[in-house]
């Protein structure tokens, strides 16, 4: 083989006897075997996250949804009507997830291991801080309402009837015993606690606190003398006094909150604009009959949302140090 340098020497002499014009053609074909050379070459493959896949790319629509019957089983019955009508209608099969506590839901969303999730208002708000690209499409309506309610509970022979008689009697002693939900809980935890920090009051000095509760446990503990006051949401007591797991005769409301946003259904950031829009459609344009069919009791169809509903939650979760 030539040496380099020698084979520099030569093309440096043949270039100088060109003319100009052949020398253009030469360098023209030197420059395109480059640019061939250097696209043939393997390039890195760059693989796009759940959280962009467009349609063509969904092989099916992923839905979650929180603890809102005593057992994953009744959620699921409940439920999976529901999610697998809502893919059918954008033409993709459902996978559906029902979770155990309200935390998990919404981290699975933010994740992306969900592409879509019925969560409490609570959920929502810290998914949506946590990742904005979360959005709520709609609101559920309850009794055709798109609000509900916090409450208080107490047996209905509990020498008190308003919160601020309890009050006052765990101040004076023996403590009453108070029970507050999970953490991730909009009306079980997050609302009872910013109506303490209304009234400057830590509960867990006021009373024999504890948290962490299911919902379907709240008034069954109330009523078996496990705890004095509990709190709970008026649509889960609606439920537990239709299946007849509780006595509404021997239960008392001592403090029941503002009218709270309805739970959200809520996308992932990255799904498709065009996916995004279909499903809030099949949403909203639900019939009174499909609600009947497709929803768990009571639950009469959506309205629109953007999110902005849920501001007083993300207030209240301000006022408890929860959000910055």
């Amino acid at each position: 083989m030539l040496d380099r340098r020698v084979l520099q020497g030569l093309l440096q002499g043949l270039f100088q006897r060109l003319g100009n014009r052949l020398r253009e053609v030469l360098l023209g074909m030197l420059v395109l075997t480059l640019i061939v050379a250097c696209s043939s070459q393997p390039q890195a493959q760059q693989t796009p996250t759940s959280s962009a896949a467009p349609v063509a790319q969904l092989s099916q629509l992923k839905f979650g949804v929180g603890p809102y019957f005593p057992t994953p089983g009744e959620n699921r019955k409940q439920f999976e009507p529901f999610f697998q009508e809502l893919a059918k209608s954008v033409n993709l099969p459902a996978q559906i997830t029902v979770a155990e506590d309200w935390v998990g839901i919404s981290e699975a969303l933010r994740s992306g291991t969900l592409d879509a999730a019925w969560l409490g208002p609570w959920g929502y708000v810290l998914s949506h801080h946590a990742d904005p690209s979360i959005q709520a499409i709609a609101t559920v309506k309850y009794k055709d309402k798109p609000v509900y309610y916090s409450v208080l509970m107490a047996r209905a022979d509990a020498p008190f009837n308003t919160l601020d008689e309890a009050i006052a009697q765990s101040q004076q002693g023996p403590k009453l015993k108070l029970s507050l939900a999970d953490v991730g809980s909009t009306s079980g935890w997050l609302v009872p606690q910013d109506e303490f920090k209304r009234r400057n009051l830590d509960p867990k000095t006021v009373f024999d606190y504890n948290e962490g509760a299911s919902h379907a446990a709240q008034a069954i503990s109330v009523l078996s003398n496990q705890t004095d006051i509990a709190s709970d949401y008026d649509r889960n007591l609606d439920v537990l006094i239709s299946e007849g797991r509780i006595d509404k005769s021997k239960l008392k409301i001592i403090w029941q909150s503002q009218p709270l946003p309805n739970d959200p259904v809520a996308v992932r950031g990255g799904l498709p604009p065009e996916l995004i829009t279909a499903l809030q459609n099949a949403l909203v344009n639900l019939s009174p009959e499909q609600a009947k069919t497709l929803l768990p009791e009571n639950y009469t169809g959506f309205v629109t949302s953007d999110g902005s509903n849920y501001a007083p939650i993300e207030a209240a979760g301000k006022a408890v140090g929860k959000l910055k």
